[in-house]
């Protein structure tokens, strides 16, 4: 079994078949404007991140902590931490930031052989600027048939080149496993360069991670495999723990709020004010601010 590695056209093969090696990475700059199967471009899910390599698109994460980048354990194999930059943003053409690596942290009983525990986190140099998302606190078999937004910075198709525009697609869920669920719908897929990338569910009115894009089969068009992240907060939050970001800010957002006439927000990992005449949500910026 091959995994959704870099932007690499890799064969996907049944669960008992061999790992195949990935391909080289992609040379610096190589992009072209291919992406997500059967989605459409997004600038939303901001907590929705590009892992680049060497500047070129490698695979897909999600923030989870204000230092701590949710993702697949086969995207962090035979890499190094400095290799990799963190972009948020629309596409890799058009960053709204970059941000450097500091760790890699593969799930301890990753198999790449059976692709089993897909799990991994990356750990930021600093705090990133988007609201980080929470994780699903449980899944069970009732979710089968249960809509969720993949999104991820991939390609079109199996024989497609990886592009790191970010796109998102909605399927529902076919079966759900013990570490795992699957999906399967006509003209949709997660591909390669969607790896660890994230499936949100909506709960409540609320977004929370629910998987991590893992594998799935050679063309993009049969079928998917995520990791759950229910059966694995444990590794993630202490992960998130041991990086020593926690939750310095005690709940505030790098996007803020209004308490009154003052603006405050976290940033680099402490609570800021700022008094103003009057404050309010500024789209153009995408934070509280004076206004």
């Amino acid at each position: 079994m091959s995994s959704r590695w870099v932007l690499a056209i890799l064969p996907f093969t049944a669960a008992c078949g061999p790992a195949v090696e990935p391909a080289p990475p992609l040379e610096e700059g190589s992009s072209s404007r291919q992406d997500i199967v059967g989605g459409t471009t997004t600038s939303e899910f901001p907590a929705a991140v590009a892992i680049a390599r060497y500047g070129a698109p490698h695979c897909t994460g999600t923030v989870v902590g204000p230092r701590t980048v949710l993702t697949a354990a086969h995207c962090l194999e035979g890499v190094t931490a400095s290799s990799l930059k963190v972009v948020i943003g629309a596409s890799l053409g058009a960053a709204e930031a970059v941000l450097p690596v500091s760790a890699i942290t593969p799930h301890p009983d990753y198999d790449s052989q059976k692709l089993e525990n897909d799990i991994g986190t990356v750990t930021l140099g600093a705090d990133a600027p988007v609201t980080p998302i929470k994780l699903l606190p449980s899944m069970d078999a009732s979710w089968a048939g249960r809509t969720l937004t993949f999104v991820g910075y991939g390609i079109t198709s199996g024989y497609g080149k990886g592009s790191g525009v970010k796109r998102s697609v909605s399927m529902p869920i076919h079966s759900v496993m013990a570490t795992q669920f699957s999906y399967k719908s006509p003209g949709k897929n997660t591909c390669n360069g969607d790896s660890g990338g994230p499936a949100f569910a909506q709960v409540g009115g609320e977004w929370f991670v629910a998987g991590v894009t893992s594998y799935g089969d050679a063309g993009c068009n049969v079928y998917g495999v995520d990791t759950r992240v229910d059966t694995f907060a444990s590794f993630v939050l202490g992960e998130e723990t041991q990086s020593g970001s926690g939750d310095p800010c005690q709940g505030e957002t790098w996007q803020g709020r209004c308490d009154g006439s003052t603006v405050v927000w976290c940033e680099n990992g402490g609570v800021k004010t700022l008094d103003c005449s009057s404050c309010g949500w500024v789209a153009a910026k995408g934070y509280y601010d004076c206004t």
